[in-house]
């Protein structure tokens, strides 16, 4: 019998993820556990903000990603801005020093942002007062393609009070070379990605060759204007097309930085620090960690990632 295709077992492993009659056993799963150890910094935010200050020793910054339910009324909104002011205040005594921040990484939904844009940028606002009274930036992630236009909205309003926030872009939807020039003629601080498979072709390219291509654009523009970057990728062609840029624009080590997932390429995450890199690992921890894993995997390399770890070959 032939061996599944890629596509076919990133699908198998998704649905076996999320199978609402299957998660009880798969919380419960040895070898699910060893991914989650991996991929997760715990439940709790005392948990991540012991990994981001082992991060910090080993010459990596921490970004602390809370794994909340999507919010869809105010209490949720709210629930949102008391752990992400939480985990600001936690994670800022144990990073600080020098010109370094740690950062909280929040997705939009969290926010509400589609449901209610007034109340999200209220929520916005707080998390990034309590951010800034602790040298802990804040970064969203890029969202559901139809919120983008409000997620942009969003951030070009809460800037104006806090210049620090970053925002997320994938790169291989169309729409963000366009975004990524507006974004830079803002002067924001952007988090550039290649984004994950699942979108339609109308909106995104689907050829990895084209997809690379409209990073490197992306990236070119971003690097090109001054902004802070952010190049959120394990692809080593885009870290070293990422490289090979930023000598070019005359970057030092405070406008460019590279992001990476917890558990994942350590060896690759450590030589880029010890080479001068400013390096950030994304510290995911919560209660919905199934759904991170889950998420990871719809990447191929997180896939081939989670399945090395699940068959103990990591």
């Amino acid at each position: 019998m032939s061996a599944p295709s890629a596509d076919r077992l990133r699908t198998r492993v998704l649905d076996a993820l999320l199978d609402p009659a299957r998660r009880d056993l798969l919380t419960r799963s040895t070898v699910l556990s060893a991914a989650r150890s991996r991929f997760v910094a715990g439940e709790t935010v005392d948990e991540a903000v012991a990994t981001a200050a082992w991060l910090r020793r080993t010459n990596r910054l921490a970004a602390l990603h809370p794994l909340l339910p999507e919010a869809t009324d105010t209490a949720g909104v709210e629930a949102c801005v008391e752990e992400a002011v939480t985990a600001i205040e936690r994670v800022a005594p144990v990073t600080s020093g020098g010109d370094y921040h740690s950062e909280i990484y929040l997705a939009p939904e969290h926010l509400a942002l589609g449901a209610d844009p007034e109340r999200a940028a209220d929520a916005l606002h707080r998390i990034c007062v309590a951010g800034d009274a602790h040298r802990v930036d804040v970064t969203l992630r890029s969202g559901p393609h139809a919120d983008t236009d409000a997620l942009l909205e969003l951030v070009r309003r809460v800037r104006k009070d806090h210049p620090r926030l970053t925002t997320s872009l994938v790169a291989r939807r169309h729409r963000s070379e366009g975004d990524a020039l507006t974004l830079a003629a803002d002067g924001a601080r952007v988090r550039l990605v290649r984004g994950g498979t699942g979108e339609p072709r109308a909106i995104a390219w689907q050829d990895q060759h084209e997809v690379d291509l409209a990073f490197a654009r992306c990236l070119a523009t971003l690097l090109g204007s001054g902004v802070h970057t952010v190049v959120a990728t394990h692809e080593p062609l885009l870290l070293d097309l990422a490289d090979g840029l930023a000598d070019q624009s005359g970057r030092g080590p405070e406008g460019l930085e590279y992001q990476f997932f917890l558990g994942a390429d350590p060896d690759l995450q450590l030589r880029t620090a010890d080479a001068g890199h400013r390096v950030r690992v994304l510290v995911p921890y919560g209660p919905m960690w199934l759904e991170h894993l889950h998420d990871l995997a719809r990447r191929p390399s997180g896939l081939r990632r989670l399945v090395e770890t699940l068959t103990g070959r990591a």
